[in-house]
């Protein structure tokens, strides 16, 4: 019984070992961690006067692991090992703004190991075809970044160019009057050359939601950024039309941005300019993992935000502006200091019936709801992929409430990568 015993632990060890040496070779692992804790005065209601104060903190951990089956196949997943408001046992999404920790019952299976991607990558055919539910970015941030879509996608590169397409499934239906499907067809181009990086996206989009009617959609996006000594300048124009490209009215909306950073030695000095027009639909917003976030108060990718631009607008003819002038300076290899002031016309046609989308501020006035925001901020290297950031965000707002009280926020958070 001994000499079995000895044989089958020394098999299982034999085993293991062999296991760990195809998964050296198989298998790479990589991911994030996060810690957030924020302070929020004044941002849900404008006003001193009700106790809307936020004090909290959370934490999200993410694990990337790709098979690697051969050279022309790959399996990816990502894993989230948890992702919640301390104190809660539920998940939150990426875009918690703090706005409201209360009232949210706790689901099955919480805290349990999930995964929010997982696709098979394939050489084949003289490209390479990713199937499954996978990432999608775009851009310069301005459409939206980091967020899981299924698709059928196809990558092909010649010179300086990528180009290719995808079939995506937003909506799979079994309806009585059709299939009930929502499906964006899409093609791009990319190219490099030099210091330049420039892509455009084209979207058509068939919905097929009610037994009456189908609806179409289209969605347009060039971008470019480019490099010419110490001056960096970005841009990105997106144009929406159709009743399937989650525009209520029916009418075309479009907007896009336009930044420039100049660096002299430890300073940078950064501008920006951002226009919207149009209401966002009823997404609203941006919902990414780290999406177009011009500000500490804008962009609710960040822990201190309280708007995505563009959520703010009520109608379709309605605009969002937005203006930022800055500074950042490296103190020395760990420490970075920054500054930056914004202006944003948050709802040129603002209104008490509609309030401000996406907030629980109720607009006073019939036009020019307006932010004017400082921010102070910090970076700080802790360690080897390892970071620390440090935000303050104040705000005077026009039109948002009744009392139009400042705003202040105060945030910050460690980041590790590996």
């Amino acid at each position: 019984m001994k000499k079995a015993l000895s044989f089958a632990v020394a098999l299982g060890l034999v085993a293991g070992m062999a296991s760990s040496a195809i998964a050296e070779d198989m298998l790479s692992i990589g991911g994030d961690a996060r810690w957030r804790g924020v302070y929020k005065n004044n941002t849900t209601d404008a006003s001193d006067a009700a106790a809307d104060k936020i004090q909290a903190m959370d934490q999200r951990y993410r694990l990337n692991a790709t098979l690697k089956i051969n050279d022309d196949v790959k399996i990816n997943t990502r894993l989230i090992l948890a992702d919640q408001i301390f104190g809660n046992n539920f998940p939150i999404n990426n875009a918690l703004t703090y706005s409201s920790l209360t009232g949210r019952p706790a689901a099955a299976g919480d805290n349990a190991v999930t995964a929010d991607r997982y696709n098979m990558t394939i050489n084949m055919f003289g490209g390479t075809y990713i199937i499954g539910r996978q990432e999608a970015s775009w851009g310069n941030k301005f459409l939206g970044w980091g967020a899981n879509v299924d698709r059928l996608k196809a990558v092909y590169k010649s010179g300086g160019l990528t180009y290719g397409g995808y079939l995506q499934k937003s909506v799979e239906g079994n309806d009585a009057w059709g299939d009930g499907d929502s499906d964006t067809y899409a093609a791009f181009v990319i190219g490099q050359a030099g210091g330049t990086k420039w892509g455009v996206l084209a979207n058509y989009i068939y919905s097929d939601p009610t037994s009456t009617d189908s609806e179409d959609g289209y969605l347009l996006d060039p971008f470019f950024l480019t490099k010419a000594g110490a001056a960096t300048i970005m841009g990105e124009l997106v144009y929406i039309g159709g009743d399937a490209a989650d525009n209520p009215a029916g009418d075309d909306y479009y907007g896009g941005f336009l930044g420039a950073a100049i660096g002299m030695d430890a300073l940078t000095i950064k501008g920006l300019v951002a226009y919207y027009d149009g209401n966002m639909g009823s997404t609203g917003g941006r919902d990414c993992d780290n999406d177009f976030a011009p500000t500490l108060l804008i962009g609710t990718c960040n822990e201190t935000a309280v708007i995505d631009f563009g959520e703010t607008t009520v109608s379709t003819d309605d605009s969002t502006y937005l203006l930022t002038v800055g500074a950042d300076f490296r103190v020395n290899d760990k420490l970075s200091l920054g500054a930056m002031v914004g202006y944003l016309m948050a709802s040129e046609e603002a209104n008490a019936t509609t309030g401000l989308v996406g907030t629980n501020l109720a607009n006073v006035g019939a036009q020019d709801a307006t932010m004017m925001e400082v921010d102070l901020t910090a970076r700080y290297a802790l360690a080897q992929n390892a970071s620390y950031h440090f935000g303050v965000a104040y705000a005077q707002v026009d039109e948002f409430s009744t009392a139009d009280d400042d705003m202040i926020v105060i945030g910050n958070r460690i980041d590790v990568n590996f």
